[in-house]
């Protein structure tokens, strides 16, 4: 999908304020480090794929020669599994579009809550259950490509899962019904048929569509994430009080893994 489209609202839901440390987490093309970046902070994002690490500081060095970022990012290495930060080191935490690809997400989820500080916001989002149960009844290739996802997640799994780490969850959103539908066509036509048209012209309009931001389209879209929307993405916050005492032989550097994410 186009590099512009992000799941975090960083202007009302999400913001940044001047000096944070954010951690995207399976930053894959980094899109949601590189409009974090535009604000004054310290951002690092985090993928296991090396290729996806490259394009997301290429697009971040052509935004910094235009003079468009105000913070700094960087690009790292990591198993969202098995993170190289100390406990609290992050103000914020995103991980978007991730945890359907990890292993053990429950292993990434309690790293999230590792790395994030006390009073840390946190916005996590993940395919939502409908579309995705589509996409995989009608495309064998959809969830057979490797390095693809390895499981959905049921409504309200996981604000479940966040909430038994101990997180407190204030916001869920639905977003990019029109995303649906183009992957429901992908899926349709089959998914690497570049021959298809249909898909092609949706995607198109999708591009024009974040481009412009034409208020009627925006209002229809709004209204079909009711039941379409693609995304779920779950926006909460790491207690203030919640600086756990990690048990011997579980803090960083001292974990085994299991399994791989994708950007």
């Amino acid at each position: 999908m186009p590099d512009n489209i992000v799941n975090v609202d960083f202007r009302r839901h999400f913001r940044i304020q001047p000096g944070e440390r954010v951690l995207d987490l399976g930053c894959g093309n980094g899109r949601h480090s590189i409009e974090a970046a535009r604000w004054p902070a310290r951002v690092v994002g985090a993928d296991v794929v090396l290729d996806d690490l490259r394009k997301a500081r290429y697009m971040l060095a052509d935004l910094e020669r235009r003079g468009v970022t105000a913070g700094v990012a960087d690009f790292i290495l990591a198993d969202a599994q098995r993170l190289p930060f100390k406990d609290g080191a992050f103000d914020k935490v995103i991980c978007t579009e991730t945890l359907e690809h990890v292993g053990d997400d429950a292993q990434a989820i309690d790293e999230i809550d590792r790395v994030a500080r006390p009073g840390a916001d946190v916005c996590v989002s993940v395919p939502a259950y409908w579309p995705e149960t589509l996409f995989w009844a009608i495309s064998w290739g959809y969830w057979h490509t490797p390095g693809g996802h390895v499981r959905r997640y049921r409504p309200g799994e996981m604000a479940r899962l966040l909430r038994e780490q101990g997180l407190e969850l204030h916001l869920e959103r639905r977003r990019h019904s029109f995303q649906a539908l183009y992957w429901f066509l992908r899926c349709a036509f089959g998914k690497d048929n570049e021959a298809a048209i249909v898909p092609k012209i949706v995607f198109k309009f999708i591009n024009w569509h974040h481009r412009l931001r034409i208020p009627l389209l925006e209002r229809i879209e709004a209204t079909a994430n009711l039941v379409l929307g693609k995304d779920l993405i779950l926006y909460g916050r790491k207690p203030a009080g919640n600086g756990r005492v990690r048990e011997a032989g579980v803090a960083a550097g001292q974990r085994t893994t299991s399994g791989q994410q994708a950007g």
